[in-house]
């Protein structure tokens, strides 16, 4: 078989197998500084994911409990069939669940999301498209959550519909969760959000954390989260998956491919 034939063949090959999913992982603050909110993820998501990380509680074996009933809208909460294929397939039993439509309509007779959710805030935010951030989660029971993703609509002038864009969706661990607990919306005196900003390692100085204070008021810890994430981030670009260890292919991969070009090799 000539080379440009066995090239050929093995990259059909290859297109063929099942891959795993090169969603980008959120693990710390300085993960989140590397999304850009603002530009193409909106602001928007930041508040809805310190609700989330304020709302979940944490078991003795460390895994998330939720405190509200999906079944029941809360928080504009429903169902999420994955049909974009841009999340991985779960175990029968496993269930993905979206939450974040602030539409007064769908949440029914559920629990409403805080305004400062809802878009009370949305000048605070720059006046920017809301309605587009989401939080998808999975459910291994009743209340047990197993993956958390944040992830967004397109913007209305792509003209890709209400799906789920995967270029802008992100897992998000436990440890993140964790972190972001800190920015309880209980501490919000100067003290408590400078004890804050010493911990996460951010620059901000007095004046800047009085003017959040003074310009946020009781929902000044919010206003922290997106000053340190937003306007000290290190770059603007979304993380390079690149850095993520990469997985060493599946033996029977490597096996197939190893028999195929066996085969090729000797044909006539």
């Amino acid at each position: 078989m000539p080379e440009s034939h066995l090239m050929g063949f093995l990259v059909l090959f290859l297109s063929i197998l099942p891959t795993e999913s090169t969603i980008g992982i959120l693990n710390s603050i300085n993960d989140l500084k590397k999304i850009p909110f603002g530009q193409s993820v909106p602001k928007q998501s930041l508040p809805l994911l310190h609700f989330f990380a304020s709302t979940i509680e944490f078991d003795n074996n460390d895994l998330i409990e939720l405190t509200f009933e999906p079944s029941n809208g809360d928080y504009g909460t429903h169902h999420y069939g994955n049909y974009e294929g841009v999340l991985d397939r779960l175990p029968p039993g496993q269930q993905y669940y979206t939450l974040g439509n602030i539409n007064p309509m769908i949440n029914n007779n559920g629990i409403s999301l805080p305004s400062y959710v809802a878009g009370n805030v949305n000048h605070l935010l720059g006046g920017e498209e809301l309605n587009r951030a989401r939080i998808i989660f999975s459910l291994l029971d009743q209340d047990t959550v197993g993956q958390v993703f944040i992830t967004q609509h397109y913007e209305a002038n792509q003209g890709l519909g209400t799906g789920y864009d995967p270029g802008h969706t992100y897992r998000i661990t436990i440890n993140l969760l964790r972190v972001l607990r800190v920015f309880s919306l209980d501490r919000r005196q100067h003290s408590d959000m400078s004890e804050i900003a010493v911990n996460i390692g951010s620059g901000i100085n007095d004046h800047e954390l009085s003017s959040i204070g003074n310009t946020w008021g009781q929902l000044a810890c919010v206003g922290l989260l997106l000053f340190i994430v937003i306007n000290e981030r290190n770059t603007p670009c979304r993380p390079n998956r690149a850095r993520e260890p990469k997985r060493p292919p599946k033996l029977g991969i490597v096996i197939a491919i190893s028999i195929t070009i066996k085969i090729c090799l000797y044909l006539p």
